[in-house]
């Protein structure tokens, strides 16, 4: 049995402890009942988008020039690497060089330019609804949310949530869908994790600490019942 002075003192540690600690203790039960209350498939926005293995093949028999051709067409950019993909079924050459990527067309040799009309049906062949895009807008810098690098076309649905796909203009590679339910869910996921940077540092030192803490106040608490119910019962058997 814990002497009442001992109890005394964990009652103490166990207040101070639990105040220090309860506002991410509400912030892990909230987001955690968030993210229990929508279906991940939901967020992703998968419902919104032809699955990936519904992408159109490429057409082999439109490859009329080599990559030996590709990499002609780009000689003067120094290019050290080329390979042969489809974008929007036809295929292409990726060909990466020192100054950047480029596309080449396999079918007629030219360079290939992700532009404003190319963006938009790259974006539009990806989703479910037809005749859906809104806008598509042009970002020097490709938004986090993206998961792609360098520049994007933001194109932008018609739909609740302000549904969304990047499109890269440096390859013509286009994102996963983003919409406010994906944002909301990566907003209180950097909460959760207790990363304000990445949102990806699951062994951030406040995660740690507020992990410490947040089981120390427990174990307090524990030990508070146990003495409180063992004097309880050694009350009720003294004669």
């Amino acid at each position: 049995m814990i002497s009442p002075r001992l109890a005394r003192r964990i009652a103490t540690v166990h207040k101070w402890l639990g105040l220090i600690v309860a506002f991410q203790l509400v912030i892990w039960t909230g987001t955690g009942l968030f993210f229990v209350a929508f279906h991940i498939t939901d967020i992703r926005g998968e419902h919104l988008v032809h699955p990936a293995t519904d992408a159109p093949t490429m057409n082999a028999d439109n490859l009329a020039f080599t990559s030996a051709d590709a990499l002609k067409a780009v000689a003067e950019d120094r290019p050290m690497e080329v390979i042969l993909r489809p974008l929007g079924g036809e295929p292409v050459y990726e060909v990466r060089g020192e100054i950047g990527t480029f596309l080449v067309s396999a079918a007629t040799g030219e360079v290939i330019d992700i532009d404003e009309p190319r963006a938009r049906a790259l974006a539009q062949a990806r989703w479910i609804e037809p005749d859906a895009v809104l806008t598509a807008t042009f970002k020097a810098s490709a938004p986090k949310e993206s998961g792609l690098s360098g520049s994007v076309w933001i194109v932008r649905f018609k739909g609740e949530g302000n549904p969304t796909l990047y499109v890269s203009a440096v390859n013509g590679k286009v994102s996963a869908p983003r919409t406010d339910l994906w944002r909301t869910y990566d907003f209180l996921w950097q909460l959760h994790l207790m990363d304000w940077g990445m949102n990806e540092n699951f062994n951030t030192p406040w995660m740690l600490a507020a992990a410490i803490l947040a089981l120390s106040t427990v174990l307090f608490g524990i030990a508070l019942l146990v003495h409180r119910f063992t004097r309880g019962l050694i009350r009720k058997e003294a004669p």
